[in-house]
């Protein structure tokens, strides 16, 4: 079946509607086959290796991060930083916890149109990232997207004042989200005399 999804979308002539049948049943796959499989077509700069990188991304193990993090770079490269499959592939970086992944997720953050993938890449850098806390977890407690803002109220090193003040903003404003709130809340105890 592999070698079928692989002519159908490959063939010069194949239809669209083949090609497009043929990605989407491999994505269902959940072999180990369909992995050893995507491992082979992850390089290939196409849908083949764009589903492929995507499979790696969600299932694969830790030994597929160089895969994973080829394809990040390459789409970034191709596509910009607004790419749909940057979504898998930046919560694939986060997943299996990329490292060297920092840089370009850093970058797909400061870029990318889309909140909802500004987002996923400060998740993904929460995961990757050792100056996250110190750095764009700051940025993200204004962010406009709660999930982005509960993230940062989590990990936000409060050394800096501005910090300390926002986070009590947010701990306090009746229109925030319970989510971020709570995360907040989290954070202030007894020992921390800052807030």
């Amino acid at each position: 079946m592999l070698d079928l999804i692989e002519a159908a979308v490959t063939e010069p002539d194949a239809s669209e509607l083949v090609s497009q049948a043929a990605l989407s049943a491999f994505e269902r796959m959940r072999s180990i086959s369909a992995l050893d499989r995507a491992r082979v077509w992850a390089h290939r700069p196409d849908a083949l290796g764009d589903a492929a990188a995507a499979m790696l991304s969600c299932r694969g193990g830790q030994y597929d991060s160089p895969l994973v993090l080829a394809a990040l770079r390459r789409t970034v490269r191709a596509e910009g930083p607004d790419s749909q499959i940057l979504w898998t592939l930046v919560d694939g970086a986060g997943r299996l916890t990329i490292s060297c992944a920092a840089p370009v997720l850093r970058h797909v953050y400061r870029e990318t149109a889309s909140s909802h993938l500004r987002g996923r890449a400060a998740r993904a850098l929460a995961a990757t990232d050792p100056s996250f806390a110190a750095g764009f977890a700051v940025e993200c407690l204004w962010d406009c997207e709660e999930s982005t803002r509960e993230l940062a109220a989590r990990h936000a090193a409060t050394a800096d004042t501005r910090v300390v003040e926002q986070l009590r903003r947010l701990a306090a404003d009746p229109a925030e989200e319970a989510e971020v709130q709570t995360a907040v809340r989290s954070r202030i105890g007894p020992e921390t005399p800052d807030f």
